[in-house]
């Protein structure tokens, strides 16, 4: 399949948004002198909307049409199960190894008690909904991620023709939960998990693919210039730092249609051959990159962070600097070292598994 060089370089870019938003705590929280990040790149978080927005449109791209059945949908989990749980146990144990050499606990003892320890662990390594955020807290996004899943394949039972109605009453249901507050903050139950104002940023990503696969890119430039704009107030709008009940709703509506009319105005622009050549390749690398960037990344800004303000923190915003900028390194390094020798191999193993078990893709799209 032809890589859609937009979409890679938007998952670059959502990926060094959450770690830059990441670097700004840990720097706010260890360093003696002022921060060099402002709050303002708190605000990166949004990242992860921007993931959910292309996770919608990217399942649509590439199996919506798929045809009609169980094996389809046996297929498509197989893939996403491969995809997202080999990374998620990797790093998901080294936060647990963290917390056993730190605390005696293979979990955060502040948090989590002795005795729901281990259903907390278990639950953390299956990517199940449960009261605290799992092991490695960025995992509570994989949890929405892996719903998205099972609902689409779910779907692709459906007949073509009734999976766009079928997104819409999802959708219709996602808007009147939202509408009455029947989910909280975090999604600690299946219940609330099905019900989440979040789950829309993956439909808005679907409707997109549907969207330009039906031909109607013609107002492509306009919905980037929208959605820069939007982006923009969502920055200013939107307060990270206040985890009151209504955030998700409030992320959601924020970031979710500027993100939705960024993907759609980039996608539009590749597909009609506007954005040849415009795409830096290194951009597109990192997009490559950019599961196991979200991934590690905190882990490997935490290590640095707690080794290197204990022993450099004398001169001001230049070791600010200077920190910011080998952790940024050291992290890609650490994610494309990652990508290379875990991820792409499970995911080209993967592959030839899936093609075994189920027989051979069709052609993909461009």
């Amino acid at each position: 399949m032809q890589q859609l060089k937009s979409v890679q370089a938007l998952r670059a870019i959502a990926a060094i948004a959450v770690m830059l938003a990441h670097l700004q705590g840990l720097e706010s929280q260890l360093s003696n002198t002022a921060p060099l990040l402002s709050p303002i790149w708190i605000s990166g978080v949004s990242g992860v909307d921007l993931f959910f927005v292309i996770s919608g449109f990217i399942m649509v791209w590439v199996a919506g049409d798929s045809p009609r059945g169980t094996q389809s949908s046996l297929k498509f989990m197989f893939s996403r199960v491969l995809r997202i749980y080999p990374l998620w146990w990797l790093f998901a144990a080294v936060a647990a190894a963290y917390f056993f050499v730190s605390t005696g606990h293979p979990w955060d003892v502040d948090h989590i008690s002795d005795a729901e320890g281990p259903m907390h662990l278990l639950k953390s390594f299956l990517l199940l909904p449960q009261g605290s955020p799992p092991v490695l807290v960025l995992g509570w996004t994989l949890i929405h991620e892996m719903y998205f899943y099972v609902v689409f394949a779910l779907i692709l039972l459906l007949p073509v023709g009734f999976r766009k109605p079928a997104f819409v009453l999802w959708a219709l249901l996602i808007v009147v939960s939202t509408a009455l507050q029947w989910t909280g903050f975090f999604a600690s139950s299946l219940l609330s998990l099905a019900l989440f104002p979040l789950t829309l940023e993956f439909l808005m990503g679907s409707a997109v693919a549907w969207l330009i696969l039906s031909g109607f890119t013609r107002f492509a430039w306009p919905a980037v210039v929208l959605g820069l704009a939007l982006l923009v107030c969502a920055v200013v709008s939107v307060d990270f730092t206040v985890a009151h009940q209504l955030q998700p709703t409030y992320r959601m509506l924020a970031y979710g249609p500027a993100y939705t009319l960024i993907v759609y105005g980039l996608v539009s622009l590749e597909r009609r051959g506007t954005l040849s050549g415009l795409m830096p390749n290194s951009l597109v690398t990192v997009g490559d990159w950019s599961y196991s960037l979200y991934l590690s990344h905190i882990l490997v800004i935490t290590a640095l962070a707690r080794l290197y303000f204990t022993h450099f923190d004398i001169a001001g915003p230049f070791d600010n600097l200077a920190f910011v900028v080998l952790a940024s390194m050291a992290a890609i390094m650490v994610s494309g070292i990652t990508y290379n020798f875990f991820e792409k191999p499970i995911v080209q193993s993967t592959r030839k598994t899936r093609q075994r078990l189920f027989g051979p893709s069709k052609t993909q799209r461009s």
